[in-house]
């Protein structure tokens, strides 16, 4: 009677070429060489030499060792020892597992790679495959095997020739492993390109659209990317299944281009679903591509322009960087100024690190053909899907093999950009990633400086200084104009000043207040060398408002404030740039900063002929919204209003006459004023005198 051993032979003999090995090209013989890449023959000589499987078992989901197997053997398990399976070229594994009907079934679950030969095989096949590594001693392929499936072409042309004196080894090895690759793959070639044919996709097949190194299409809230794939994999979470696709898009830290990672998740869906419907699929499979690429082509050369500092008009959503707790972290502004600035050093680090362009974009440039007449056991559909997904890689490797500078972008790249930039946000005063196709350029108000009601001279004297520094270079200019209100609530002005000087300078406007630096010397002194950084980086007009404390007189019994003023005084003697600052205690001003001082502004109380003014540039003439005659102004310019206060009636006014759904009239704003006169703290206060 022929024994169990002898069955298994034969039986590992008839499995491994059911019909024979299949017609493939013959290609160059694979070399095994210490730095060839893979293993080599003399490296262990006894390790993955003979030309056979060892099967292995296990009952799926199974914490016991895997076992070796045979048929007779499937309902009672025997224990073995591992002793012997260094010798074969391939380690197979397979799970007891219940088949579609409930029925038990063997399935394959993974292939360990011993032949050192195969590796060597297996070397150029696997290259650029980012999740595949031939030198490793234990090298493990599991099912599904998409590795195979992506590389198959290369994998087909990867067999050996032999000559008439050669070893057949090599070549016994690697029809061993096409056999069990091809058998377990033939069923997913044929599903695949069923789907492909339809143009439609099931969650459990996504692996086969996505490829590494292609690119591919998201579309979310209505933006459009590409992208390039590194891996894709199915992941499992509370009792839900994604598919997750590691990518790389282009982005800068300010100074250069590279790459950045991300990963993209796909949620499970049942039954199938049109593959243009898909939040994420090949570019290549997309019908509109053409369209979308020009589209994100010119989206990219604008993103390419905006490296560096940028002070741009902005209208649109916008995402904070570093919410504080309970701030949403999506905004939206409307005709709002940001100041574009992707440097490292001046915005929130970035989640995941720049990689060079060179290093992390550059895949095989000579991609295998799929010649003619190529027996490669593969669906007309799904082999035609293939070979454009391998041109669409060839293109963009040679696109990227001509770029060898990370400060400028070819025009292949364009489309990879990131729609995101980096800025600040000074009206939330804050870090953001703001939309680059909703960046545009500034609309100057040159006539609102001759505005600003002011008596002449002291126009003349500020204008003189926006000429001077408009006309020189940033380094030559080294000036602080200090602005003083009145009284306590005076500091609109200020504000009013230097926004209109920051608009006539073209330049942005930076403020803040001098609680915003902290309370003790150290936190002053890191925020404003913070302050003062971004300042002359960006070349703004910076106003700190209501700084009395740090210019207020040193005196002996106050040593903190002490440290406060010389932490200040020391950081503003190398400033370059122009500082408005504002307070209100010009009598106890310290003399230190008499020398850092260009220009000391009293502010004076406003005559009835300025509060005109004042009034009829909030209520212009000739509006259908505005109903004020010009001797009721003469009547609203005898109250003794600052421009602040006049800003606000007028405001509140007009939400009285939105109500009554009529123009606004000289009665709305009489109500405002008198309801302020019978408030405490209103008209009657200091505050508004």
């Amino acid at each position: 009677m022929e024994n169990i051993k002898e069955r298994r032979r034969k039986a590992k003999a008839s499995s491994a070429h059911p019909d024979g090995f299949p017609r493939v090209p013959r290609g160059t013989n694979s070399q095994l060489s210490s730095h060839g890449g893979g293993a080599t023959a003399s490296a262990r000589p006894d390790r993955g030499v003979v030309s056979a499987t060892k099967d292995l078992y296990r009952t799926e989901k199974s914490l016991q060792p895997w076992q070796e197997w045979s048929p007779e053997e499937i309902a009672g398990i025997v224990s073995q020892s591992a002793s012997d399976i260094d010798k074969y070229a391939l380690v197979v594994r397979r799970e007891k597992r219940d088949g579609e009907y409930g029925e038990p079934v063997l399935a394959l679950h993974s292939i360990d790679v011993q032949s050192p030969y195969l590796k060597a095989i297996l070397h150029p096949v696997f290259k650029d495959y980012k999740s595949v590594n031939t030198n490793l001693k234990n090298l493990q392929f599991t099912a599904p095997f998409l590795e195979f499936f992506h590389q198959w072409a290369e994998f087909v042309q990867a067999r050996p020739a032999l000559g008439d004196d050669e070893d057949k080894t090599p070549q016994e090895h690697y029809d061993i492993l096409f056999g069990i690759i091809y058998s377990e793959l033939s069923p997913h070639f044929d599903r695949a390109a069923d789907l492909l044919k339809n143009n439609v996709m099931t969650f459990d097949y996504l692996w086969t659209l996505f490829e590494p190194g292609i690119e591919v299409l998201s579309r979310h809230e209505s933006v459009d990317r590409l992208w390039l794939v590194d891996r894709g994999e199915y992941k499992e979470a509370r009792d839900q299944t994604t598919y997750e696709i590691s990518c790389r898009y282009i982005d800068t830290d300010g100074e250069k281009f590279g790459d950045r990672a991300r990963t993209l998740e796909m949620q499970g869906f049942e039954g199938i679903k049109p593959i243009e419907e898909l939040d994420i699929l090949p570019s290549h499979v997309y019908s509109d591509i053409a369209h979308v690429r020009t589209m994100l082509q010119e989206r990219g050369r604008k993103f390419e322009m905006l490296r560096g500092c940028h002070y741009k008009a902005y209208s649109g959503r916008y995402m904070l960087l570093s919410p504080p707790s309970g701030v949403p972290e999506r905004q939206h502004m409307e005709r709002g100024r940001v100041m574009i600035d992707s440097n490292p050093n001046s915005a929130v680090p970035s989640r995941s690190e720049l990689l060079p362009l060179s290093r992390s974009s550059e895949l095989e440039e000579a991609t295998p053909s799929i010649e003619d007449g190529m027996d490669l056991r593969m669906p007309e559909p799904l082999l035609k899907i293939k070979e454009k997904a391998k041109l669409a890689k060839k293109r963009f490797t040679e696109r990227n093999h001509k770029n060898k500078n990370s400060t400028v972008l070819y025009p292949g790249q364009h489309a990879l950009c990131t729609p995101l930039v980096k800025g600040y946000c000074f009206k939330t005063k804050s870090w953001a990633l703001f939309q680059v196709d909703k960046l545009t350029d500034i609309a100057w108000n040159d006539t609102a400086f001759g505005q600003l009601v002011l008596p002449h001279d002291y126009k003349s004297i500020i204008w003189a200084f926006v000429d001077a520094q408009m006309s020189q270079t940033d380094d030559d200019f080294d000036d602080i104009i200090e602005g003083k209100g009145k009284t306590g609530r005076h500091n609109a002005h200020g504000r009013a000043l230097t926004s209109l000087v920051a608009e006539a300078m073209h330049k942005p406007l930076y403020s803040l207040s001098a609680g915003e630096l902290g309370l003790t010397a150290e936190s002053v002194e890191r925020n404003l060398n913070r302050v003062l950084e971004l300042s002359q980086r960006w070349k703004a007009v910076l106003l700190i408002d209501e700084c009395d404390v740090f210019l207020e007189n040193r005196t002996q019994s106050d040593l903190h404030r002490n440290q406060l003023v010389s932490v200040f005084l020391r950081l503003l003697e190398y400033y370059q740039g122009v500082m408005l600052l504002t307070t209100n205690r010009l009598g106890s001003f310290d003399p230190a900063f008499e020398s850092r001082i260009d220009l000391t502004l009293h502010y004076p109380g406003l005559d009835a002929a300025s509060r005109r003014h004042i009034w009829r540039t909030f209520l212009p003439a000739g509006s259908d919204k505005i109903d004020v005659a010009e001797e009721e102004l003469d009547s609203l310019a005898e109250h003794e209003f600052n421009g602040r206060q006049i800003k606000n009636v007028v405001k509140t006014a007009r939400l009285l006459a939105l109500r009554d759904k009529t123009a606004l009239t000289r009665k709305h704003l009489e109500i405002v004023m008198r309801v302020k006169k019978g408030k405490p703290g209103g008209l009657d206060n200091d505050s508004f005198h």
